[in-house]
């Protein structure tokens, strides 16, 4: 039994028990560095992380990194853009960054089927994922279309922010690498903008200026 995860939203235990059962659900744990999926590779399953944390990311063919994203949170669903693409292999790795266990469902699971109540609600709830992904996605190329890498940080900041603080889950190298620049030039615009007024931090916390931030745009 997962951790509770939106997939899985409106299904009884022994719905979802069932439902793994039926569609030949595995759980497989791995050590920090291994890999859940590879880029190029075809996909077969949709993941949902039970414990652990891992990171997406693209490695170029100058071997230059770019994270997508990390997930962390128990019951995550991660890998289901692709289950709906024939023939699309991954554009991304996934690399568990500490010990993980995570359930891997076949992609036959996700196909509609009118006469099994079980996978309709499951695949209706897969509509929902894919479109707060989207929403995500969407958030991200926001974040990207900052003319200078304040507008980029701050945009990053308010995104990721409840109230007026947030807490990074990025280290500097990381964000670093989500934002598509140099570790340096990000601990030197944070520093910045601290001087100006803009954002403090606290150890891993942010607490944000949230009035003149927005009046960078």
């Amino acid at each position: 039994m997962p951790n509770i995860s939106d997939l899985f939203k409106n299904l009884t235990k022994e719905e979802i028990d069932s439902f793994i059962k039926e569609n030949k659900g595995l759980r497989i744990s791995l050590k920090r560095g291994e890999e859940v999926f590879s880029q190029g590779k075809i996909p077969n399953y949709l993941f949902i992380l039970e414990e652990g944390s891992v990171v997406v990311e693209n490695i170029s063919e100058n071997g230059n990194r770019s994270i997508v994203n990390r997930f962390s949170n128990p019951g995550t669903v991660f890998g289901e853009v692709y289950l709906y693409l024939p023939e699309r292999p991954y554009d991304y790795s996934c690399v568990c960054d500490v010990d993980s266990t995570i359930l891997a469902i076949p992609k036959t699971a996700f196909v509609m089927n009118s006469d099994n109540f079980k996978n309709s609600k499951v695949v209706n709830n897969m509509l929902l994922i894919l479109s707060q992904k989207a929403f995500y996605l969407n958030q991200k190329l926001l974040i990207q279309s900052g003319k200078t890498l304040r507008e980029k940080l701050s945009r990053f900041f308010l995104s990721n922010s409840k109230e007026s603080s947030l807490e990074l889950e990025f280290n500097r190298e990381e964000l670093a690498d989500f934002l598509g620049v140099t570790r340096p030039s990000i601990s030197r615009e944070i520093m910045n903008m601290k001087r100006d007024g803009l954002i403090d931090v606290v150890g891993n916390k942010v607490i944000l200026n949230k009035e003149k931030l927005e009046n960078l745009f």
